[in-house]
């Protein structure tokens, strides 16, 4: 665990040596957790991984909750373990709120609270010299097919496996939209917290990738491909 935290202070701190010129470089995903031994067929599902999810979520610092989950007539939707997420804690103790408080699967919860404490908060700091006060995420679950199209798959949000950034707030009171960036400070920080999306998340379109996301990025960290390691960052 101690190397594990070591590796992703080194990441945070490679990361702030090199936003002078030019975004930073995705870091690597924290390790996984080590697999628990298979359980005997004949033995019940365990009750304990949600609940133990949440209770990791809270120590480090997440404002959240479990809440039941969502009803639907849709086939395809649904959320495991189901957290509504309201504020994260930064490395250096100051609470990132999120408005919106987005319901989400606590797994995803886990990724987004780490993402934004060691990469969009920190940074924020260094290269724009104010803290992160709050980010403006959307609903989180919708259950709703990819891009509203009719016939699609099922997008990441209605398993709530995403959010969709849209703006991200400072305590010197300014508001940095997700659209567009005032001055090429603010336009440097979006691209590098956007850039370092991808060695997080699965799935990263904002901006230019496409109609559905010209005022939003999307995060999500739905498995794709038969290997599970197909990404896509646009």
């Amino acid at each position: 665990m101690m190397l594990a935290l070591v590796g992703l202070a080194l990441g945070v701190f490679i990361l702030l040596e090199a936003m002078a010129d030019e975004p930073p470089l995705p870091p690597p995903r924290p390790p996984e957790p080590p697999q628990a031994p298979a359980k005997p067929q004949s033995e019940a599902p365990s009750e304990g991984a949600p609940s133990t999810c949440l209770a990791k979520l809270i120590a480090a610092g997440a404002g959240a909750e479990a809440v039941p989950s969502p009803t639907t007539s849709v086939e395809g939707c649904g959320i495991e373990a189901p957290v509504r997420l309201s504020s994260i804690t930064a490395l250096a103790g100051d609470v990132v709120n999120l408005p919106d408080r987005p319901l989400v699967a606590c797994e995803f919860a886990a990724v987004l609270a780490d993402y934004v404490r060691l990469v969009v908060a920190p940074l924020g700091e260094a290269m724009l010299h104010a803290k992160v006060a709050g980010i403006e995420t959307g609903p989180g679950y919708t259950c709703r097919t990819q891009d509203h199209i009719a016939g699609a798959k099922i997008s990441a949000h209605g398993h709530g496996l995403a959010v969709d950034f849209v703006a991200i707030a400072f305590a010197d009171k300014r508001r940095i939209l997700v659209e567009r960036q005032t001055g090429a400070d603010e336009a440097s920080y979006f691209r590098a917290v956007r850039t370092v999306a991808c060695g997080w998340f699965t799935t990263v379109l904002g901006p230019g990738a496409d109609a559905f996301h010209a005022n939003n990025m999307h995060l999500d960290i739905e498995q794709r491909g038969s290997s599970g390691n197909y990404r896509i960052c646009e």
